[in-house]
């Protein structure tokens, strides 16, 4: 298989397994902030695949964004205002401006009411969305807060924003406050694609900065649950774990979704092993490694093991021995 072979069984495979929109056509975007281009899952190419495929294999850290909340007026606002910096916490907003103090804080929240249509104390409407991005312990400090900052300058453009970063938890993360009306009364209106793409794009400005981090779903990382309990991913990841434990009653992924991600995954590991780039060749041995290794193939092994089971303890069918033999018995 050549070069060009191996490249083009890459985007087609890869695809569907990492961007699925990029397969499913591009959403309807009407309304809401335009996509950025050339993000997203457009434009997918071999070397992005590949780059996709080493981040998963080597388990690299896992991006997380998140709307934790909204509010209907300024004093909810205000509220959250004070929660973000109540140890100390230097809020940055949209203009790079530092405000330091409560005094300083305050008179960001008087700036935040006005950017745009009026935010009454108590409203009906959503004004403002409160978004934390997340990244495991260890995490430098300054990439996460810049790569955030990066992030809501490009999302968040002609909307009045501001961020915290919290360290007095295990995991590095930071706090986004984004008014819902832009200063030309565009109103957000977020959706799970929009949420792809911010996880997209964080863990991307991450990579720049020279930090390791992937916005994989959890189902092409071979997960067969949406959240793990999180002693489980903590003695993952520390190398702890004696064994998987039994995962039925737990899965929230059904068996043709975990069948179409394996599959994926084989055709991209065939993909390299026929290459004539020693380093993909290489690839396709931890991409094997990896796959072996994921609660999805136990638990779609498991699976086929129990229904061998079942068959072999059902009774042998019995003859009817009140049917008449037919021609030529």
């Amino acid at each position: 298989m050549n070069r060009n072979q191996v490249d083009a069984l890459l985007v087609q495979h890869g695809a569907a397994l990492f961007w699925p929109r990029a397969v499913m056509g591009k959403m309807d975007n009407a309304g809401k902030l335009p996509l950025p281009d050339g993000r997203g899952g457009s434009n997918v190419t071999a070397d992005a695949v590949r780059q996709r495929i080493r981040l998963v294999v080597s388990r690299a850290p896992v991006a997380v964004v998140k709307i934790t909340g909204t509010a209907t007026g300024m004093s909810a606002i205000r509220a959250h205002l004070r929660y973000i910096t109540e140890r100390g916490e230097v809020l940055r907003d949209d203009q790079g401006q530092e405000y330091r103090t409560p005094e300083d804080v305050k008179f960001f929240g008087d700036q935040f009411q006005y950017a745009g249509p009026p935010i009454p104390t108590e409203g009906q409407q959503r004004e403002s969305f409160q978004i934390v991005f997340d990244m495991p312990p260890g995490t430098p400090s300054v990439a996460v807060r810049e790569a955030v900052a990066k992030v809501a300058a490009r999302e968040f453009a002609g909307h009045k924003w501001a961020l915290a970063y919290h360290a007095h938890q295990r995991h590095p993360h930071v706090h986004l406050l984004v008014r819902a009306r832009g200063r030309t009364a565009q109103r957000l209106d977020p959706r799970k694609a929009d949420l792809r793409r911010w996880r997209e794009d964080f863990a991307q400005e991450l990579r720049a900065l020279g930090v390791p981090a992937q916005a994989n779903s959890w189902l092409a990382r071979g997960s067969v649950q949406r959240v793990e309990p999180l002693w489980l991913k903590r003695a993952r990841e520390a190398g702890t774990l004696r064994q998987e434990p039994i995962l039925k009653g737990r899965v929230t992924s059904r068996e043709q979704t975990m069948h179409r991600v394996i599959t994926a995954w084989a055709y991209l590991h065939a993909a390299l092993v026929e290459s004539p780039d020693a380093a993909d060749r290489a690839l396709a041995g931890e991409v094997k490694a990896f796959v072996k290794g994921t609660p999805m193939m136990g638990h779609v092994v498991g699976l086929e093991l129990e229904r061998q089971q079942d068959l072999q303890r059902q009774p042998a069918p019995q003859p009817n021995i009140e049917q008449e033999p037919g021609p030529g018995w």
